[in-house]
């Protein structure tokens, strides 16, 4: 009875990977990487504290997976891909590689519209191999939308969205 019950208790963690690279959530990479990749990784998140998050990724999103449990909990499951509607909701969800002990308070977005900064919105991040985070807003006027991840005077990402 206890070998049954440790076993469906490690059966999530063991199946989770596998059924998020089948969501498209986690890329499966062409090649393992090398073991000087995964030491320079892990020595950037064990020492990085006074160099700052690293932004893994950001994408513009339609729908966020907020429920509890889901495998691909906080993870954007519509991209954007196409031009939208004016007035939609799009949220700007980013991953992170954030440095054991950390924690970022002046990392920010900004919502710009045909070059003029329309809306600021702060980002909090603490310590995480995987932090990931969304701020959403709507694209209340027609015209090419970017979203910028700033800390400081530095950008550290951006993307693009179309509104018609």
């Amino acid at each position: 009875m206890r070998r049954m019950q440790l076993s469906t208790l490690l059966a999530p963690l063991l199946l989770a990977p596998t059924a998020l690279r089948a969501q498209g959530t986690v890329p499966t990479p062409e090649t393992d990487p090398t073991a000087e990749e995964v030491r320079k990784v892990v020595g950037y998140y064990q020492t990085g504290k006074d160099k700052g998050p690293i932004l893994v990724e950001l994408k513009p999103c339609l729908t966020i997976d907020t429920q509890k449990d889901s495998p691909t909990r906080w993870d954007c499951t519509e991209p954007v891909t196409t031009p939208v509607k004016k007035g939609t909701l799009v949220s700007a969800w980013t991953s992170w590689l954030v440095p054991q002990d950390a924690k970022y308070e002046d990392v920010v977005l900004q919502w710009v519209l045909d070059g003029q900064v329309r809306s600021t919105q702060d980002v909090a991040l603490s310590s995480s191999w995987r932090s990931r985070t969304y701020k959403s807003n709507t694209l209340s006027k027609k015209g090419k939308w970017s979203i910028k991840v700033l800390r400081g005077d530095k950008e550290l990402g951006s993307a693009d969205v179309q509104v018609e």
